[in-house]
């Protein structure tokens, strides 16, 4: 196998961080849970459309739009004695979404949620400031019909805190090395959208190359208030 044929191997290894499932060590957003609910998670007398006064709470039932993601990846690693970077980035947004989310003040359900990922990774290799190479890497997944639930907090305004972090980790597809716990929120008329934001730095081996990797994705889920 010559020279440039290995490396893309290697490189098409390294950008698969994007979908691993390992469970490294990592640091996320997010928030610690403290204090008691506060009394904007009750909703507005007479609020079913989400669009009346005292509507910018979580609480109701939502259904699942979808979700919108933006990922960068950094490897850093040796080849032939050479020290080279891969740079991936990735974009996309959820299709076949479905299932519904229903938050009380201190519990949040998600029943049914489904979605699938079609895109593209697409990495350039640096040796220093020159491009050495470039490859397109196909992300896939697919999320059966799951549902899950966890207790929360709200944290200020515009923050939740959950307890059990596999239920984002569902709403999110199952797309990041370790189940996030915090998330930021956001209304707009029936809207909300809950921003996961995760950073991690690892060292990965692929077959006996080591590599320094950088991850940085911001997961936007998508609900409209039923």
């Amino acid at each position: 196998m010559n020279t440039r044929n290995s490396l893309l191997l290697l490189v098409a290894a390294l950008v698969f961080v994007f979908v691993a499932c390992s469970k490294e060590k990592s640091t996320e957003t997010g928030t610690t849970p403290s204090g008691t609910n506060p009394t904007d998670t009750l909703p507005g007398p007479g609020d079913t459309t989400g669009t009346l006064p005292g509507s910018n709470t979580e609480v109701g039932t939502w259904k699942f739009i979808s979700v919108q993601g933006t990922g960068n990846q950094t490897a850093e690693f040796s080849q032939l004695g050479v020290a080279l970077k891969a740079v991936s980035t990735s974009n996309f947004t959820s299709q076949d979404n479905g299932g519904t989310v229903t938050f009380d003040s201190s519990k949040m359900t998600a029943t049914g949620i489904t979605m699938s990922v079609h895109t593209n990774a697409t990495t350039y290799v640096y040796q220093g400031s020159t491009i050495l190479d470039s490859l397109q890497t196909p992300l896939d997944q697919t999320v059966s019909p799951q549902s899950s639930a966890s207790d929360y907090k709200k944290i200020g305004t515009d923050s939740l805190n959950f307890a059990n972090g596999d239920f984002l980790d569902l709403l999110t597809g199952g797309l990041l090395p370790n189940p996030p716990t915090g998330c930021k929120v956001a209304f707009s008329g029936n809207t909300m959208k809950m921003t996961i934001v995760y950073d991690t730095v690892t060292t990965q081996d692929y077959q006996g190359v080591p590599a320094k990797v950088t991850l940085h994705t911001v997961l936007v889920v998508n609900l409209q208030k039923q």
